[in-house]
């Protein structure tokens, strides 16, 4: 039979070992769990955080990251911002970003989408791409810090102070006001993702007063990309390669891609 004192040291060897375990099953979950994704809306990838259609690319991260035991903290904000701030480790990750905009960020292998470099311009205009000839006498709207394909750049880069050839918008919902003051004639072609661009011109109902030259240059393949110091972005990487594979195997990606009318890039 035990006495007092075996009984006591017992007890407390219990309850030693019990917060020995509850410490280990702490430390096998995430420490934080919830993963902070921004960016500025761009549908049909990324769109309005409260929607119940907030994005495929926000519905895929949800499934993948949420099967893993994580909260998905969408939310927008400007371009700019975005890139800084998940630099600097405010937030996780970035969403439908290319490499070209932060190569020193941690990209997964799997992408996360595809662009399909287009132009936008008024219709019965005629205007075509055919180079950046093409772009004289032209005003063009565009988006700092977007990384465009390398000729249409270099043009941006060589015009940037004259605002009768280029003019930016800074602005969390740039894309929609560069269609708006396309089709009010202040500026005259504006360029992004095809995607994009139809998707937005058909929300705002200026489809019927706009043409598109799509397919410029080669198709790039975008991502959800993590800071560069983020602990956990080498993790989060492997979650969402193993994440992606598993849903193209299942079925469970072209069903949510299906939702947005888009097709896997890959």
């Amino acid at each position: 039979m035990l006495n007092h004192w075996q009984i006591v040291r017992t007890v407390a060897l219990a309850a030693v070992l019990g917060i020995s375990a509850a410490t280990a099953a702490l430390a096998a979950e995430p420490a934080n769990k919830v993963i902070t994704l921004r960016a500025d809306p761009s549908c049909p990838s990324n769109c309005d955080p409260g929607s119940d259609r907030p994005g495929y690319d926000i519905e895929i991260a949800k499934k993948i990251f949420g099967d893993a035991g994580y909260e998905v903290d969408y939310k927008a904000l400007s371009w700019s911002r975005t890139v800084v701030e998940v630099r600097n480790g405010t937030f996780d990750a970035f969403v439908a970003g290319i490499k070209d905009d932060a190569p020193d960020f941690l990209f997964p292998q799997e992408p996360a989408g595809m662009l399909v470099n287009a132009c936008a311009s008024r219709k019965g205009t005629g205007w075509k791409w055919d180079g950046v000839q093409s772009l004289s006498n032209k005003v063009l709207g565009i988006i700092p810090s977007y990384q465009y394909w390398p000729e249409l750049k270099e043009y941006i880069d060589a015009n940037a102070s004259n605002p009768k050839r280029v003019q930016p918008v800074a602005m969390m919902n740039a894309l929609e006001l560069n269609l708006k003051k396309l089709t009010i004639g202040r500026i005259d072609v504006t360029c992004d993702d095809i995607s994009n661009l139809r998707f937005y011109s058909k929300e705002m109902n200026l489809a019927d007063k706009i043409e598109f030259t799509p397919g410029i240059g080669e198709q790039v393949p975008n991502y959800i990309a993590f800071g560069p110091t983020n602990p956990r972005g080498p993790e989060l990487a492997r979650l969402w390669d193993a994440g992606i594979q598993k849903m193209r195997a299942s079925g469970e990606l072209r069903t949510i891609l299906q939702r947005y009318g888009v097709s896997d890039w890959k």
